[in-house]
């Protein structure tokens, strides 16, 4: 294959050739589908540039002459294998083509005679010497199936023909990953690196440039022909700098002579910088969504100018595939939709893990999948294609189709809904591969073999299996063995079981004993049988997608037997701030309504229902309301509930319906406004509601005469021109006051009784404000804007109270704002697909924002029990519990120590630098410092030797102990003063309290000294600690303080006897890849936790002196901070990388999502007694607090969230063999 070949190409028979035969199945509605005879779109969208739009093709002459660089000196003299690598999106595919390709085309690769060689640029594809053949025989000559043939059996030979025929050349390999993904034979892959290989190593010479994706790189690795390239060093394709960005926006445009309007590339730029940046470079994926964007942009220019305009309605970068594609899917009709997704389907791979990936698929392979037997279907599966390719989601060269660009898989929602179930039979099959092969290497252990919901989930897969052999390919014959003796094992459990019972009838008083014994056998292999039977719920549970299905398998798992791994899928579940999602609309969610006590959700949709949730069971109650389709059109329903929870009113273009939430029927006439209604509110005694209108005024209805109560609000104060439409009205908790929010920028306040404006307008945003909430209490107002801000507001003044809440991801609006049940927080929804948590009182985020940002959210609502509902423009609202697993507030200075009181009410946190070592006390629930700060350096402000290394509370609460390089105090933290004399001792280095505070270990040298507190008093002679000669690098004690666990720079942890002043054994047997950073025994003091600067953590048995468990693994940095939980089963670790990590220890094993705030690295760690909260300290100067509770009762917990038990069906789908129960009382 030539320069360029497959690029810019398309089939003979594509739109624009003479014979054009694809054609759009259908009008569809967005911009052209193809490009003006005279106007060439300088924008690719999904497609990588090629030689021939190079140009176009801007912002990589750096990264072009990297790669020019690195091949010079490699092909002075000889030939070689360059390795390029990127993330998937960061644009290696258009570097390989547009830019080295021409380069070298123009003699800028300076070896002599480079600009002679041919230049090849081929993919692996399926067949990937084949395709190498092709291109072979294209610069050399001859025949194709020779050229593979010598390629295969004699690589060297065919390299030298070629040297003696053309000399040298240089073959760009673009997309290597395909060689892993769609190459399922190894032998065709070692024979294709040894082709690879050869050209570079023999006569030919030949510079091999291979571009491969950054997650296959390591698979190169497994190939000794690439030793050298990775020795030499890959050349690494980075994301773009804010100054290539610009340069790629504008530099096309100009190159095609287009008008950008000002301020349009500031605001792109700014929407990249909300999707993420490091350093100074933007997210790598953002590159092709961008480029969709703009050429989508380009679609929309006005008059030979890209404006701000035409980019907002091309959907703006995250939101442009999206869109693209669903406005191709909006143009098909359901039959068509169906042969989309059997096409799409033979597009995709599934890759080990579970991952999508990109194949190509041939015009006729694509055809035999949509059936296409005859002409017409086959030009109807034609004209398919080029729906989807004249909008350059798919390419089509010759007759070869593929998707466009890896983007596509990710970012439409669409597509990944239709292919989620080959997802879960990948899941599945990989899973069985593996453990087919373990029960083979254990001898075929029947204790290995799969019983109930995991043989379940192998029917349940196979028959995708056998539809889709090049995904699955057959699995061999260890995997039959395995599946077989699987369900022969099954049957013979189900027979077994049949036999004891009946067998347990008949027994005579004459076989008492002999019964006896086989009723404690029969027990005995129960029992066991329902340990198997737990841990395979539970691993059922691990996989299941949807979260209330999740919980109630493990609770099921852990009722049927209480095994380490139920609890651990239970904590899991416990922790996991998605509590499921509402699925049942078609189209966005804009309205979202409790009924009291949230238990009931009422959500009006742009699909024109009202639909009813129980929210105990995340079910819909009934079928949806559905008001008549010509009153509503395409307009969305705005809901509310009425104060009773027994009337949902409904509203969409000038009708208002009154629907019986019991049994769903209307109840009496409809209102009839005189305008298009846009917003609506009961008033809280469920007597009247407003209606607002498109046309800025709002209006008060009495319900149960369906009259209006006085004039329409708002005729008064309209914009200059005309009116500005209402986007919310909301009540004030005693309903003396209403709320408008307005497209005008303003908010408004009106008096319910006399219809009057209160004060002036609520002024400040730059836009549309979106929505108003009050606070429970009445007395704080808060408002959204399109402008990406919320404000808060005094009602009685009208005046802004302190600044504005900003969007951390730019120019993004807020759409929704709600608040918490207690006024503490306030949740935003984001266009940038994003719903926020802020602290109401310093404005500042709590925890990271939630949501994949896929999809825009458009409304927010608090359930009165503290729930988080949030409503999609993808359809699904979306269901959290904010509180659990998240941080507390908002940060506190701090920087060198941290200590939690007995009771959890008080936190010590140490001064946050040098300069300012001072010790602060804080009130956990009102986050408040108590007390005026402490000097534990006696006023010192002479770095670190002021700085606190350790602090602990006694057990009364009120005592604090703090210990610098060079003296203790003891304090009473809630006064703020010493009661007693500090301790003044020799400079030491490491410095440890004991639990109570009552000891203190200081090191100094080789040797650690023990204290008495209270006593004020050194106890004893030092320790002298073998092999640590010079640094002890951590210490800690026992709970009861008798034991020293001391780790120096030596790499060993040793055991010392506190009274006796002797090491205890030799040595722990641990061997680490760096030195041990932390140490903490649990609160019984039978393990001891060492951290380590490799990353992880182990545990010890103090007493057996051996390892307990797998290591903890999962930083990705040093492991610097250790808390264990109150009952010894949990606990916390920080890190250099900058997250808290909670660990299930039974199983070693991570406990939801870490805990991520803190800017920098976690220097210390406390856990409260009660196990409900704990605090975290960082070189970032902030201290955090965090709710880290745990259930008392797991199981009890996750029926209560889930508000439900199993029914039968799912019990017979996923526990089969056990008899069905009700797991939730």
């Amino acid at each position: 294959m030539s320069e360029g070949a497959g690029e810019g190409r398309r089939p003979s028979h594509a739109p624009g050739a003479p014979s054009a035969t694809l054609r759009s199945p259908r009008d569809r509605t967005g911009p052209p589908s193809s490009d003006a005879a005279d106007e060439v779109c300088p924008y690719q969208g999904l497609v990588p540039f090629s030689a021939d739009r190079s140009e176009f093709f801007f912002g990589r002459a750096q990264a072009i002459r990297n790669l020019l660089d690195r091949l010079a000196p490699r092909l002075a003299e000889r030939g070689c294998i360059l390795l390029v690598s990127g993330s998937s999106g960061v644009g290696k595919s258009s570097l390989l083509r547009a830019g080295l390709m021409p380069a070298l085309a123009k003699g800028m690769l300076p070896v002599a005679g480079s600009q002679q060689w041919p230049r090849l640029l081929i993919t692996p594809t399926a067949r990937p010497l084949q395709t190498l053949a092709e291109a072979w025989t294209q610069a050399y000559g001859g025949d194709v199936d020779t050229a593979r043939r010598r390629l295969r059996d004699d690589p060297r030979g065919a390299a030298a023909e070629a040297a003696d025929a053309r000399g040298r050349a240089v073959l760009v390999v673009d997309q290597f990953e395909e060689l892993f993904t769609l190459v399922g034979d190894e032998a065709e892959r070692q024979a294709f690196v040894a082709a690879l290989h050869a050209l570079a190593a023999g006569p030919t010479r030949a510079g091999v440039v291979i571009g491969v994706r950054a997650d296959h790189w390591d698979r190169c690795a497994a190939y000794p022909q690439f030793a050298e390239s990775i020795q030499d060093g890959q050349v690494i394709v980075e994301p773009m700098t804010e100054s290539d960005l610009r340069l790629a926006i504008t530099g096309p445009a100009a190159a095609a002579d287009l008008e950008i309007e000002p301020g349009l590339v500031e605001t792109i730029l700014g929407d990249l910088r909300a999707g993420g940046t490091a350093g100074d470079r933007y997210e790598a994926g953002a590159l092709p969504l961008l480029s969709q964007a703009l050429r989508n942009l380009w679609h929309r220019r006005e008059d030979g100018r890209l404006t701000v305009r035409g980019y907002e309605e091309s959907g703006r970068v995250r939101d442009s595939v999206r869109r693209t594609a669903d406005e191709v899917l909006d143009g098909l009709t359901a039959e068509e939709r169906k042969t989309a997704l059997k096409l799409f389907r033979r597009m995709t791979v599934i890759a080990p893990g579970g991952r999508m990936a990109r194949r190509r698929a041939t015009l006729a392979e694509l055809c035999a999948a949509a059936s296409a037997d005859t002409a017409e279907r086959r030009g109807r599966v034609e004209a398919l294609l080029s729906a989807f390719a004249d909008r350059r989601l798919i390419t089509l060269h010759e007759d070869i189709v593929e998707i466009a660009h890896d983007a596509l898989l990710t970012a439409w929602p669409a597509l990944r809904q239709w292919l989620e179930p080959d997802l879960t039979a990948q899941t599945v099959y990989d899973r069985l591969i593996e453990d087919a092969a373990l029960w083979a290497e254990h001898h075929r252990d029947p204790a290995f073999l799969y019983r109930g919901a995991r043989l379940l989930s192998v029917d349940d897969s196979r028959p995708r299996w056998e539809r889709d052999p090049d995904s699955f390919p057959p699995p061999g014959p260890t995997v039959e063995a395995f599946v077989a003796a699987s369900t022969r094992e099954a049957r013979r459990a189900g027979r077994r079981r049949r036999l004891v019972t009946g067998g347990l009838a008949a027994l005579s008083a004459l076989a008492v004993t002999a019964a006896v014994a086989a009723v404690d056998a029969a027990a005995d292999a129960e029992r066991q049988r329902g340990l198997a039977v737990s841990r395979q719920l539970a691993a059922q549970s691990e996989v299941a997608a949807d979260p209330v299905a999740s919980a109630l398998l493990a609770a099921a798992a852990w009722r049927i037997a209480p095994t380490a791994e139920a609890r651990y899928q239970l904590l899991a579940a416990a922790v996991r701030t998605g509590r499921g999602g509402l699925v049942g609309h078609a189209s966005a969610v804009r309205s979202l309504a409790f009924g009291p006590g949230g238990t009931m959700l009422a959500t009006g949709g742009g699909d024109g229902t009202v639909r009813l949730w129980d929210m105990a069971s995340r079910r819909q109650l009934g079928a949806p309301i559905t008001p008549p389709r010509q009153e509503c059109g395409t307009s969305p329903v705005r809901v509310d509930v009425s104060p009773d929870g027994r009337v949902v009113a409904s509203a969409c273009l000038a009708t208002v319906r009154f629907w019986d939430v019991a049994t769903r029927r209307q109840l009496g006439a409809p209102i009839v406004a005189q305008d298009v209604v846009s917003a609506i509110a009961f008033a809280p005694d469920g007597r009247s509601l407003a209606v607002g209108s498109l046309k800025g005024t709002v209006r008060l209805w009495d319900v149960a005469a369906r009259r209006p109560l006085g004039d329409a609000m708002g005729r008064a104060d309209r914009r200059p021109g005309g009116a500005s439409a209402l986007n919310a009205v909301v009540f004030s908790p005693d309903g003396k006051v209403l709320a408008t929010a307005g497209a005008d920028d303003a908010a408004r306040l009106w008096d319910t009784a006399t219809g009057e404006q209160i004060g002036p307008s609520l002024t400040g945003h730059d836009g549309d404000v979106t929505d108003v909430a009050f606070a429970p209490d009445g007395g704080t107002l808060a408002t959204a804007g399109a402008d990406g801000t919320v404000r808060l507001w005094d009602p009685k003044t009208g005046r802004q109270v302190g600044a504005a809440v900003k969007n951390p991801s730019g120019s993004w609006p807020f759409y929704g704002v709600a608040f918490s049940p207690d006024g503490s927080r306030l949740a935003t929804a984001g266009g940038d697909g994003r719903t926020r948590l802020w602290d109401t009182a310093d404005r500042r985020q709590v925890g990271e924002a939630l949501g994949d940002g896929r999809s825009p959210v458009l409304r927010v609502a608090f359930s009165p029990g503290g729930l988080l509902v949030a409503a999609g423009d993808d359809g699904v609202v979306r269901v959290g519990d904010p509180t659990v697993h998240r941080q507390i507030g908002a940060a506190m200075p701090a920087m060198s120590a941290v200590a939690l009181s007995p009771d959890g009410r008080l936190l010590a946190t140490g001064g946050p630098d040098e300069d300012d070592p001072s010790v602060r006390i804080w009130d956990t629930a009102a986050r408040r410092p108590v007390g005026p700060p402490l000097k534990p350096g006696g006023g010192r402000s002479d770095g670190a030797d002021a700085v606190v290394h350790d602090m602990a509370f006694a057990r009364d609460g009120r005592t604090l102990v703090t210990a610098t390089a060079d003296t203790v105090r003891v304090w009473d933290a809630a006064r703020g003063r010493e009661t007693a004399p500090p301790i003044v001792m020799d400079k030491g280095g490491v410095a440890r309290l004991s639990p109570d505070g009552r000891l203190l270990a200081v090191q100094q040298g080789g040797a650690v000294s023990i204290w008495d507190v209270p006593g004020r008093r050194r106890t004893g002679s030092a320790i002298r600690v073998p092999g640590h000669t010079d640094v002890v690098w951590a210490m800690a004690f026992s709970p009861d303080g008798r034991t020293l666990a001391v780790a120096g720079l030596d790499r060993t942890v040793r055991l010392f006897d506190v009274p006796a002043r002797r090491q205890i054994g030799g040595p722990l047997p641990v061997t680490v890849g760096g030195m041990f950073t932390d140490l903490e025994f649990s609160p019984d003091g039978r393990r001891l936790a060492v951290a380590a600067a490799d990353d992880t953590v182990r545990l010890f048995d103090t007493a057996g002196r051996r390892p307990v468990g797998a290591a903890l693994t999962g930083h990705t940095g040093a492991v610097t901070a250790l808390a264990f939980g109150p009952d010894g089963r949990t606990l916390l670790t920080g890190s250099t990388d900058r997250t808290v990590r909670h660990w299930d220890l039974p199983t070693s094993r991570q406990i939801g999502s870490p805990l991520t705030g803190h800017e920098r690295m976690i220097t210390g760690i406390a856990h409260a007694p009660t196990g409900a909260t704990a605090a975290t300290v960082s070189d970032d100067g902030t201290a955090r607090l965090w709710n880290v509770a745990l259930p008392a009762d797991p199981a009890a917990a996750a029926c209560a969230a889930a508000g439900r038990s199993l029914t039968r069906a799912e019990w017979e789908r996923y526990a089969p063999q056990e008899e069905f129960r009700r797991i939730c009382r």
